[in-house]
């Protein structure tokens, strides 16, 4: 069979609905059963796709239906559509409650733990019309998720430029060592990495950019550093190396509650690059929604330089 028709004229949001629900529970009677309707209707549903499409998009076997390779690429698609639909329902509810904007924000621990949240309260406060979902990913994610289009606004740390992103300024940080206060290094006015490289580590997981980064500066002095636990948050990090269990490497800022560590101690990074850059980040395929820009005027007025190329 050939489709004869557009299927953007001929598909319906319940058939699609219909195809993902058999697909989630491998049996056309169950799928219908969740979507409280007949499986005489919802046999006529599938025939009516299959109409539109132009394909076969079922098998039934002896322990109920299969989806043919062209019923799974529509199931896929129809998943993709269900969350779109999800969505506007989702924006048109906060735009009748008064929220005209909604921005998906993904940002790593660092910002996180720094600029981030003082800095949206500001903005909230003068647009209290715009609603701020955040998430924390390691950068790695981040630049993913801008490119999948599944994320609004990024922030992380970055060297170079992004393909397919723009990136714009934020904020500049200054990389400090953290050891305990009993550690033979803990009196030094300040470090070469060099100095560190025989040393147990804390580290933060790979995909973040001082992980990667760390990594990077070790091979390039070909050495493989000795890491005795990995953690997950900064806050997590100053506890491990106060305890005497490794040291570490941490943006500067996010030691301004370092009493709460009482036993620990920052020491400079004397390094070309312990001075690192953040920003904000967008796809470059299309223009930011208003809200979007408006976060990003509000965000980008920090001083620091365009990323340089690797």
């Amino acid at each position: 069979m050939r489709p004869t028709r557009r299927l953007l004229d001929h598909l319906s949001l319940s058939s699609l609905k219909l195809i993902a629900a058999i697909e989630r529970e491998g049996s056309l009677s169950r799928a219908a059963a969740t979507l409280h309707i007949v499986p005489s209707a919802a046999s006529r549903r599938i025939g009516q796709l299959e109409s539109a499409t132009g394909t076969t998009l079922l098998h039934r076997t002896a322990r109920g239906v299969e989806l043919t390779p062209a019923g799974r690429s529509v199931a896929r698609y129809a998943r993709s559509m269900m969350g779109d639909v999800q969505a506007l329902e989702d924006e048109l509810q906060n735009l009748q409650a008064g929220v005209t904007g909604h921005i998906k924000l993904v940002a790593s621990i660092s910002a996180i733990v720094q600029h981030l949240p003082q800095d949206l309260a500001l903005f909230l406060r003068d647009h209290p019309s715009i609603r701020v979902e955040l998430a924390e990913h390691t950068s790695a994610e981040i630049v993913g998720l801008l490119l999948q289009d599944r994320a609004d606004v990024g922030v992380f740390a970055a060297s170079g430029e992004i393909t397919g992103l723009d990136l714009r300024p934020y904020r500049t940080e200054r990389l400090v060592v953290i050891l305990p206060v009993d550690h033979r290094l803990a009196k030094k006015k300040r470090l070469r990495f060099d100095q560190l490289l025989e040393e147990e580590w804390v580290e933060l997981p790979p995909g973040t950019a001082l992980a990667d980064r760390i990594a990077q500066e070790a091979l390039r002095h070909g050495a493989r550093l000795r890491s005795r636990i990995q953690v997950k948050g900064m806050d997590s990090a100053c506890r491990m190396a106060q305890c005497g269990l490794g040291i570490g490497l941490l943006p500067q800022a996010s030691l301004e509650q370092q009493a709460r560590f009482p036993n620990l101690v920052s020491v400079p990074l004397d390094e070309p690059w312990a001075t690192r850059v953040s920003y904000l980040a967008v796809s470059a395929r299309a223009r930011p929604s208003a809200a979007s820009e408006a976060l990003l005027q509000a965000l980008g007025g920090a001083s620091a330089p365009p990323p340089r190329g690797r």
